[in-house]
């Protein structure tokens, strides 16, 4: 299984793919994450590229290690990838997105009405 590219480092990558699964909740909190040899043959990666990637995880307090056993997804992990990535997602994509509307002239009115249509609700 290959998901990785030459846009960023490999540890970086892998560790995006486990956050992905994570918020998919393909991984839920206090489940054990496959060892790092199992991930390295699994990806095609060298134990340390995949040691990298799950102490990044780890440092965050995404995953938590228990010596001898192995890592896991910590409690509140899901709600900590939605923190860390909600502010470069506005910041990044769409601050961008709703300047270029504004260049284009695209009625505010109109940008309201399409993002309740793509986002599928109103908070009320």
């Amino acid at each position: 299984m290959n998901i990785f590219n030459n846009d960023s480092p490999l540890y970086l990558q892998l560790r995006k793919h486990i956050e992905e699964q994570i918020l998919e909740k393909r991984i839920p909190e206090e489940a054990a994450i496959p060892s790092i040899r199992e991930l390295a043959r699994q990806y095609q990666l060298n134990p340390l590229t995949v040691g990298n990637a799950l102490g990044s995880l780890v440092d965050e307090g995404v995953l938590y290690k228990r010596r001898g056993v192995g890592f896991f997804v910590a409690k509140g992990a899901r709600g900590l990838i939605i923190k860390n990535r909600s502010g470069a997602f506005v910041e990044e994509e769409l601050k961008p997105a709703f300047q270029r509307a504004r260049q284009l002239e695209i009625p505010f009115k109109e940008v309201l009405e399409m993002i309740e249509t793509i986002y599928g609700e109103k908070d009320e």
